[in-house]
């Protein structure tokens, strides 16, 4: 107990580096945010800032237990309104810096700051009742008592984190994922003011954990195919460069694609080529899947020579030619008709659909030592020409 109660010590320079780490890494972010076209994350990292601002300035070196009104009233308004703003920020998706969704959010924010300085300068009674609805009890003492955060954030910030966690596992995007992260380090950094350096510990996590979001979705951007959740031909030439020694590339492209997307219509073909993707992902024999471009795909056999790498892809193959997916009938319209009275209709009889099937050619070539990875490209590519030739839905070396 006696070590728990000493708190956490750090040299001077640590806590020096400690306080003014969540601004450098929050303008980091902030700036990642602006750049890539992340403006939800631009929009947290200045929150995280001041948030940390009100901390370092008006809490750090108070006596808490004097509860004076830089507690009661600045400190306990930032945090109830964090977590409402955090809300807000990731609520829908980024639409643009200049966007209406993005400047009403901005303009919420100036809001909330007038209202506090107005309400600061207006003297005693307008802090009273900022005082008073931020600290409103919907519990008894004993819910808040071990936490310097009054209970309203206590349970704004627990709803806040509910919703973020459940939208991030519903999206599994990292932004969204960077954006719980940073809420719930961020409720761990206002629950610690009294600590300054374990707050602004928690504040430099929460503005981490934003930049880590901003580069693995780059990551994403740069390498991974948005259409299928592949990795991309960029990441195909970076794993070429890196290999040596013996591997086997394997090109495929989806048979008679153009005429299937001419006769069902490319959201079909979308579809299509999602299909093949799923089936790619399951290929056997360490073999890593890719979206060259188009209907084309390729496979990546690290330390496998040609024939080594034959028996997976003819697997592949005729996982794919069995596979298939029904298409909604011509005639049959999205939506069910309704009636006069606003029912819908049942039908006598269903409307008769199409079940769709496609097949794949595959050509393969072997890395020798002295080719490079765009011979070895090349050579698979006309391999695939000639299981075309040959009649499709094979696979030729």
């Amino acid at each position: 107990m006696a070590l728990l109660n000493a708190g956490v010590r750090v040299p001077w320079t640590w806590a020096g580096i400690l306080a003014v780490a969540p601004y450098v890494l929050g303008a980091l972010a902030a700036v990642a945010g602006v750049w890539f076209k992340r403006p939800r994350i631009a929009l947290m990292a200045a929150v995280v800032m001041v948030a940390h601002a009100v901390v370092q300035g008006f809490v750090a070196g108070v006596n808490v237990h004097d509860r004076g009104p830089e507690i009661t009233v600045i400190y306990a308004y930032v945090a109830v309104v964090f977590p409402l703003n955090a809300i807000a920020i990731a609520w829908k998706p980024d639409r643009g810096l200049c966007s209406p969704a993005m400047l009403g959010r901005v303009l919420f924010f100036a809001l909330q700051a007038v209202v506090l300085v107005v309400a600061w300068d207006a003297g005693d009674g307008a802090r009273q009742v900022i005082d008073d609805l931020t600290h409103m009890r919907v519990f008894a003492k004993d819910f808040d008592y071990w936490s310097l955060l009054p209970q309203p954030a206590l349970l704004l910030f627990a709803a806040a984190g509910v919703v973020l966690l459940a939208r991030a596992v519903h999206t599994g995007g990292a932004l969204d994922g960077g954006l719980f992260g940073a809420t719930a380090a961020s409720a761990l950094a206002l629950h610690g003011a009294a600590d300054a350096p374990v707050s602004a510990l928690m504040f430099t996590a929460a503005t981490v954990l934003l930049l880590v979001a901003v580069a693995q979705e780059s990551y994403r951007l740069a390498f991974i195919d948005e259409l299928t959740g592949l990795a991309g031909r960029r990441a195909l030439m970076h794993d070429l460069e890196s290999l040596g020694g013996v591997y086997t590339v394997a090109m495929l492209d989806v048979d008679h694609f153009k005429k299937f997307n001419d006769t069902y219509g490319h959201d079909v073909g979308d579809q299509v080529l999602k299909m093949v993707a799923a089936q790619m992902m399951r290929v056997t024999g360490g073999g890593r899947p890719f979206r060259y471009g188009g209907e084309e795909f390729t496979v990546l056999f690290p330390r496998k020579t040609a024939k080594e790498a034959v028996p997976h892809l003819d697997t592949l193959r005729q996982s794919i030619a069995e596979a298939s997916f029904t298409l909604r009938g011509e005639d049959r319209p999205k939506q069910k008709p309704e009636s006069k009275s606003g029912a819908k209709r049942k039908t006598a009889k269903a409307q008769p659909s199409n079940v769709v099937s496609v097949t794949i050619s595959i050509g393969a070539a072997e890395h020798e030592d002295d080719l490079k990875p765009d011979a070895v490209l090349k050579a698979a590519d006309q391999a695939l020409y000639r299981a075309k030739d040959g009649g499709r839905n094979r696979v030729s070396l």
